[in-house]
């Protein structure tokens, strides 16, 4: 046998040691093993931050939607108090300084601007604000049945908030008060004619002796109303009513 030289003996060690200290090759599996759990944790959280991102935008969204609508009402609300304002000064103005109630013909002009800045409010208000006008009015005597100054026909006075309101001994002649809540609203010798009451809520209303010639009262509710003593009321138009139920007729008895 032939005798191997060094040289040939110390490239064997070396293949050897190779052989011990390579590392034996990974299988895919291994591999995967290895790498999958690491791997979902990242996933879990770039999840997890595009959600709370998502979140915070959604709230802060939400946050600036309610934010805008608070200032739209606040900005609102000043506008009708606003218009309230206006109004009760420049007829009190007219009261005080130009004796408003003494004028009652037609072709005055306090009463001219009287009754145009009345039009003129009613139409921008909404429901609050048109019973406070209306609650400021009666005050003031504008329309009371011996001083008619103000002119309440075809004046908007529309589903307005006026639930037990004091409009006793008032001329509301023409007046639009359609859709309006009057329940329990004392209207007790007012002159109702042509006034539209059309789907109006009178609910327990006192409505005794008023005048309600050619009255709108289409799907008004006059359940418990006082009607007694009531003149122009005619089989036409409690027909057209929603309920009468429990109120006093005009000849006092009560309807079933």
């Amino acid at each position: 046998m032939k005798d191997m030289s060094s040289d040939e003996i110390d490239e064997e060690q070396r293949l050897k040691d190779a052989q011990v200290l390579a590392p034996e090759p990974q299988s895919r599996e291994g591999w995967w093993n290895r790498i999958w759990l690491p791997l979902l944790l990242l996933l879990l959280v770039c999840a997890g931050f595009l959600l709370i991102t998502w979140a915070q935008a959604q709230n802060a969204q939400m946050i600036s939607q309610q934010t805008q609508n608070t200032l739209l009402h606040v900005a609102g609300e000043q506008q009708q108090e606003s218009i309230v304002l206006n109004y009760i000064n420049k007829i009190s103005d007219l009261l005080v300084h130009d004796q408003l109630l003494n004028k009652r013909n037609h072709a005055d002009p306090q009463k001219i601007a009287a009754d145009a800045l009345t039009r003129d409010a009613f139409s921008h208000l909404d429901s609050e604000h048109k019973g406070r006008m209306m609650r400021f009015i009666y005050t003031t005597k504008l329309i009371n049945n011996d001083s008619v100054v103000l002119d309440m026909q075809s004046v908007d006075v529309s589903k307005a908030q006026m639930d037990t309101i004091d409009l006793r001994d008032t001329h509301l002649v023409g007046a639009n008060i359609s859709g309006s809540d009057l329940h329990g609203a004392n209207l007790s010798d007012a002159i109702l004619t042509f006034t539209d009451l059309s789907h109006t809520n009178l609910v327990k209303a006192d409505l005794h002796a008023c005048d309600m010639h050619n009255t709108n009262l289409t799907g008004a509710n006059l359940a418990g109303a006082n009607l007694r003593d009531v003149v122009g009321l005619s089989q036409t138009q409690l027909a057209s009513v929603k309920s009468l139920a429990g109120a006093t007729m005009p000849d006092g008895s009560v309807h079933k």
